[in-house]
């Protein structure tokens, strides 16, 4: 096998399975997985190079059909353009969107929309994506490394079977409301990763391999928490959240804890610090002084993964995920992508779930001189200052999680 590149597809959806065929690997799904009748549903297939040669892929989409023997068949679900024809350079990996409609030939129930795949090299290549992978992430706080950056340097678990043809499930239920509105169903194909981007992952691993043992001498827990905290404190106020100082050091000691958990494993330090590094010697940036790269380029990175691992520590206090797996990585993205763009975010984001965490974990990031009762009691403070904050209906449920947690942590 020739140099391996990064896996890309477990990074957009969880696919422990992985369909190949000539050189091809491929995955899809729909969103939404339900709709109804008249209704659009987007489906998102990602095609990955494993050769090191370009490929061509000619794919057939077979919608299903109603009818049978002696009976008109209609078809059940709607799409533009049944057959697509794509070619992916060296290592490429793409993602083709694909809407679909539900016609009004379709009663309430499962369907699938088949896939048939036929893939070629345009010349003789070795292989740079193996055929299998067991990830290196820890699932007990973190139970998808989707949309996270993480399957890059700490891989996903899939196997690879050979399969020409594929089917991918969406329900249909409900009554149909699409008044004869005109339904627009053009395709889309855009490269999401091409072989020159190897060039900043390789160069980051081996920088932050070469340092390892000066950027753990640097990155202690109070080097971390006062850089987080003096970045934070400025960030939410550019997004209209300014923090009460409770607030602020909860959430430096959730953003805190969250990195000392990756530098805690071997295999979790590539998955904190190398997108870190990838990301700022992409933009060329100096990567001299650690605290500086995580702080800046990093803090993206940082604040993602805190909210996947608050939601893994409510998770281990209650021992039930309160918000299921596709909320709780929309919420995430949200957070992280309008805290990065300095877009406006509503106090209620803060809490659920950084701050609820912060608050479970706060012993367990102490700082020199610090008295725990005292700062829990400033975060107490914080919360009942924002009282109307919990009295809106959709944050009933998150009320009463904090309150137990704020509770035992008092006790």
């Amino acid at each position: 096998m020739a140099a391996t590149y990064p896996d890309v597809i477990g990074e957009y959806v969880d696919a422990p399975e992985r369909f190949a065929t000539g050189g091809l690997q491929y995955a899809g799904y729909f969103s939404p997985e339900t709709i109804i009748p008249g209704q659009v549903a987007h489906f998102y297939f990602l095609l990955q190079n494993t050769l090191n040669v370009p490929l061509d892929a000619a794919l057939k989409f077979t919608p299903p059909q109603s009818g049978g023997f002696l009976r008109a068949k209609n078809p059940l679900l709607q799409i533009a353009d049944e057959e697509i024809t794509i070619k992916l350079g060296a290592a490429e990996v793409g993602l083709l969107t694909l809407p679909v409609a539900a016609t009004e030939y379709a009663d309430n129930g499962d369907y699938d929309l088949t896939v048939e795949v036929k893939a070629s090299a345009q010349e003789k290549g070795e292989r740079i994506r193996p055929t299998k992978s067991k990830s290196f992430l820890d699932n007990s706080l973190i139970d998808s490394p989707v949309g996270l950056n993480l399957v890059g340097s700490l891989g996903a678990s899939y196997t690879e079977k050979n399969s020409k043809k594929a089917a991918y499930p969406v329900i249909i239920t409900g009554a149909s409301d699409n008044g004869g509105e005109q339904i627009e169903l053009n395709h889309n194909y855009e490269p999401i990763w091409k072989k020159k981007e190897a060039n900043y992952f390789v160069k980051a691993v081996q920088e932050v391999h070469s340092r390892e043992v000066k950027l753990r001498k640097e990155l202690t827990v109070e080097a971390i928490y006062a850089n987080l905290y003096s970045e934070s404190t400025q960030r939410f106020s550019d997004v209209g959240l300014p923090l009460r100082i409770g607030e602020a050091i909860i959430l430096a000691k959730i953003l805190t804890y969250n990195c000392q958990y990756f530098l805690a494993d071997s295999h979790r330090f590539n998955g904190l610090l190398v997108p870190i590094w990838e990301h700022a010697l992409e933009a060329e940036m100096d990567t001299t002084h650690s605290l500086d790269v995580i702080r800046t380029v990093g803090y993206y990175h940082v604040i993602k993964l805190a909210i996947a691992v608050s939601f893994g520590l409510l998770n281990q206090a209650f021992n039930r995920q309160f918000w299921p797996r596709v909320e709780r990585q929309a919420l995430t993205n949200h957070i992280a992508t309008n805290i990065d763009l300095g877009q406006p975010l509503d106090m209620d984001f803060l809490y659920l779930p950084l701050l609820m965490a912060g608050t479970q974990i706060c012993g367990k990031v102490r700082l020199q001189g610090e008295d725990v009762k005292h700062t829990l009691a400033l975060i107490k403070k914080a919360r009942d200052a924002r009282i109307e904050l919990f009295t809106e209906e959709d944050m009933a449920q998150a009320d009463k999680v904090y309150n137990r947690i704020l509770t035992r942590a008092l006790a």
